[in-house]
């Protein structure tokens, strides 16, 4: 059998036995959604099976099923959007594309979108064509960026894709290109390095400079976000032919990024961004990120505990954020005590964890950031849970804080 068309089968395999789900809302700040159950239907006469998909509700009849895959697809991959398809019966009635970077699940008749820390919901009766999330939440005047290729060795190897968007105020500082290009940089030099020359990219703390500095040999400033994504989607294939021959016949490596506004301050000193970022390199799931920084407009430089709280009361700070993450553990587990907040070195998971990581009395925790509901610490995969457990977001609320930076 063609060495490609066996890896899809085993990718088909893995991926319809996987369904992470995370609900996050304002007023629990990570919560987890149920699995969904795989709907299959089977011919006793020809011994034939289909897949439809994985189930999310029914209503009148008919039946409502997430499916990741399509019978007419060139080429898998790890980057595809979900399907939300309707069935009477065995046929298809209608169908709604699902784009941007969510989690979702069927509450009843109700479609719930976590968009971050953020809820958007649909009526699963009324769905359009396609939905963007994502889009729902932003503020007016944004435009979206976006840019996607693909590239392999060969007609029987993997495609490896990569896929950019970034919804940026008409008038985006120019800093904002400088970061994107450091948080690319490091996502897809971190893919390829060895543990050695990683760790050495991961502590490359990011800062503005008077003068803007080269990131991966470019001047971002210059460039716009769409030409910034360019020139890493061809570092992304230089990288990948120089570690890998026809021979290995290609092993699928993907990457995808997103970026969005979340918060402003009214006097629009501040803005906070929301990043979710997305890797797979074979295996039985990729590895997703996802993660708030606040920032100083003017000049690009990212806010820490010592700005939005200082340093006295961020001791205040971490008693709370370890009520909330305990509160949310008890939930699945038995255990006396506080759950700490704080990260050993060896548990940081995020590849660019001087920026998204800050040491306080000789410990790692989260880099807070300022949203709409309150200050929100971010945990990644395997931080603080499973993988199963997702991207952990916990909250504080504005009412329980004493914040420095002006709202």
């Amino acid at each position: 059998m063609n060495m490609k068309y066996l890896l899809v089968a085993i990718a088909v395999a893995i991926m319809a036995t996987i369904a992470v789900v995370m609900l996050a809302d304002s007023s629990i700040e990570s919560v987890n959604a149920p699995m969904i159950a795989d709907t299959e239907d089977s011919s006793e006469e020809s011994g034939d099976s289909r897949y439809y998909g994985d189930t999310l509700c029914s209503y009148d009849g008919k039946t409502v099923v997430c499916d990741w895959t399509e019978e007419d697809d060139p080429e898998m991959t790890s980057l595809q959007t979900p399907l939300i398809i309707t069935y009477a019966g065995k046929t298809p009635v209608d169908s709604c594309r699902v784009m941007g970077c969510v989690s979702f699940f069927a509450d009843g008749l109700q479609m719930k979108f976590a968009v971050g820390i953020d809820t958007v919901v649909y009526n699963v009766k009324n769905l359009p064509d396609s939905i963007n999330p994502v889009e729902r939440l932003l503020p007016q005047g944004t435009v979206r960026h976006h840019y996607s290729r693909s590239f392999s060795l060969s007609d029987s190897s993997w495609n490896c894709d990569f896929k950019f968007t970034a919804y940026l105020s008409e008038h985006h500082p120019l800093w904002l290109r400088q970061f994107i290009a450091t948080i690319m940089r490091n996502d897809i030099q971190g893919l390829y390095l060895d543990n050695k020359g990683a760790d050495r990219i991961l502590k490359e703390y990011y800062s503005i400079k008077a003068t803007p500095r080269k990131i991966g040999g470019i001047n971002a400033t210059s460039m716009s976000p769409e030409q910034v994504a360019v020139h890493f989607s061809k570092e992304h294939e230089r990288l990948y032919r120089k570690d890998f021959t026809e021979e290995d016949f290609g092993p699928k490596y993907d990457y995808m990024m997103e970026a969005a506004p979340a918060w402003e301050s009214k006097n629009g000193q501040y803005v906070t961004y929301r990043f979710y970022t997305y890797y797979y390199t074979m295996g039985a799931h990729g590895f997703m990120e996802e993660y708030y920084l606040t920032f100083d407009n003017e000049n690009g430089r990212i806010l820490g505990y010592n700005d939005i709280f200082g340093a006295n009361d961020f001791k205040k700070v971490l008693d709370l954020l370890e009520q909330e993450i305990t509160t949310q553990k008890k939930e699945f587990m038995n255990f006396d005590g506080i759950y700490p907040a704080s990260l050993e070195k060896d548990e940081l998971e995020s590849n660019a964890s001087e920026i998204l990581k800050e040491v306080y009395d000789g410990a790692y925790y989260p880099r807070p950031a300022l949203t709409n509901q309150g200050v929100v610490f971010s945990y990644q995969p395997y931080e603080k849970g499973s993988f199963a457990e997702g991207i952990l977001h916990f909250v504080i609320p504005y009412s329980n804080l004493d914040v420095k930076v002006p709202r």
